[in-house]
C-alpha cells in the first residue's frame, strides 16, 4: 500500500509540472508612458506564471532591440514597415480636466464640454481661450511634443496634433496633469489612470473632470453625470461607447518576420490573463470580437495556441461581480 501511495503522489508531482507554463527568453518592450502603469502590472503578473521569460521596460535601448512598441494611437498606413505587424491589447479614454479650483468650474460643470468648446480652447488660433458666459480666465496646457495622447485627441477632432493650442509642458502625461493643479486657471486632457487616483478610485486631488455634453443641449442631465469614480466612468463609457468619446486602441508592434516566441508568449497571456486588469489601471476592455481576432493574429505569427488560458474567463466574471458587488463611496469632492 505504502509503495502504491508514493506512486500516486509521483503521478501526481508529473502532472502538476507538466501543468505548468513553460519558457524561456528575454522581452523587451517600450512605448508610450501613458501605458507603462497597466503594462507593468502585465509583466508581475505574467511574471507569476513565466517565471522562466524575463519581460522588461527598456525605454533608453536601441530600437532595433526592442520586441514590443506599445503605440496609444490608431495604426495608420505607413506607420508600419514590411517586417512589422501589431494587435490591439486594450483601450484608453481621455477626457477634459480643469484645476479644482478653478472660478469657471461649477457653469463648465453644469453646462459640460460640447464640439465647439473643444474646436474653440485646443484648435483656435485666438489668443483669448474662454468657456461659457462667465468668461473665466483659462489657461490652456498640451505636451511640448505631439505624443500618442495628442495624436489620438487631435485626430479625433480632425486636426493634426501640431494644430492643438496652449502653453507646451515638458514630459509626459502625469506632468501634464501636475501642470494644470499647479494653475488656478488650468484646463486640459488627459487619460483615466491619471486623472483618476487608481487606488481610491476617485479623482485625484487638484483636478475636476469637466462632463461632456453627449447630446449637445447644453445641460449635463442626470444619465450623463458618470464621473465621480475611475470605475463608473468606465463602466459607463464601455457601455455607451458613445463617438463624442476620445477613445483609442493601445496597439503593439511586433517583428512578424523573425518573431521573438517568448514575446508572443507574453501577448497572447495579455490577450487573455491580462486583459482582467485593465479596469485596475484606468483602461478599458476590447470587444471579445476584436479580442478573438487579435488572438488569431498572435497565434499565426509566433505559433502559440488561441484558446484562453484555463480559468480566464471565469477570473473576468468573478472580477466584474467584485466591482459590482464594492460599495459606492460618497463622494463630497466639488
Amino acid at each position: 500500500m505504502k509503495r502504491y501511495t508514493i506512486i500516486g503522489l509521483l503521478m501526481l508531482i508529473t502532472i502538476a509540472a507538466s501543468a505548468q507554463p513553460s519558457g524561456n527568453g528575454v522581452v523587451k518592450v517600450r512605448g508610450t508612458r501613458l501605458t507603462y502603469p497597466l503594462v507593468r502590472k502585465w509583466i508581475a503578473e505574467f511574471n507569476k506564471q513565466y517565471p522562466g521569460i524575463k519581460v522588461t521596460i527598456a525605454q533608453n535601448a536601441p530600437a532595433d532591440s526592442i520586441d514590443l512598441n506599445f503605440a496609444a494611437h490608431s495604426i495608420v498606413e505607413g506607420d508600419l514597415k514590411d517586417h512589422q505587424a501589431s494587435v490591439a491589447v486594450t483601450r484608453y479614454v481621455q477626457l477634459p480636466i480643469a484645476n479644482s479650483n478653478h472660478p469657471g468650474l461649477k457653469e463648465m460643470q453644469a453646462r459640460g464640454f460640447q464640439q465647439s468648446d473643444f474646436d474653440n480652447l485646443f484648435f483656435s488660433t485666438s489668443n483669448t481661450a474662454t468657456f461659457g458666459a462667465a468668461q473665466s480666465p483659462i489657461t490652456i496646457y498640451t505636451r511640448e511634443r505631439p505624443a500618442c495622447a495628442a495624436i489620438t485627441f487631435a485626430r479625433h477632432f480632425g486636426n493634426d496634433p501640431k494644430a492643438i493650442q496652449g502653453v507646451g509642458v515638458k514630459g509626459d502625461d502625469q506632468d501634464l496633469a501636475k501642470a494644470v493643479k499647479n494653475d488656478v486657471n488650468g484646463i486640459s486632457f488627459n487619460n483615466l489612470g491619471f486623472i483618476y487616483d487608481v487606488t481610491s478610485r476617485k479623482i485625484a486631488e487638484g483636478l475636476a473632470v469637466i462632463p461632456l455634453d453627449l447630446n449637445e443641449n447644453g445641460i449635463i442631465e442626470k444619465e450623463e453625470q458618470a464621473y465621480s469614480t475611475l470605475d463608473e466612468v468606465i463602466a459607463f463609457v464601455e457601455k455607451t461607447n458613445h463617438r463624442k468619446f476620445v477613445a483609442e486602441n493601445v496597439n503593439v508592434i511586433f517583428n512578424k518576420a523573425t518573431p521573438n516566441t517568448a514575446a508572443g508568449t507574453f501577448l497572447s497571456w495579455v490577450l487573455t490573463n491580462g486583459q482582467s486588469f485593465n479596469h485596475d489601471s484606468g483602461f478599458l476592455n476590447l470587444d471579445e470580437k476584436l479580442l478573438t481576432t487579435q488572438r488569431e493574429i498572435i497565434a499565426g505569427v509566433f505559433k502559440t495556441s488561441t484558446q484562453a488560458c484555463e480559468g480566464v474567463d471565469a477570473l473576468m466574471k468573478q472580477r466584474k461581480q467584485e466591482q459590482v458587488a464594492k460599495p459606492k463611496r460618497n463622494d463630497t469632492r466639488k
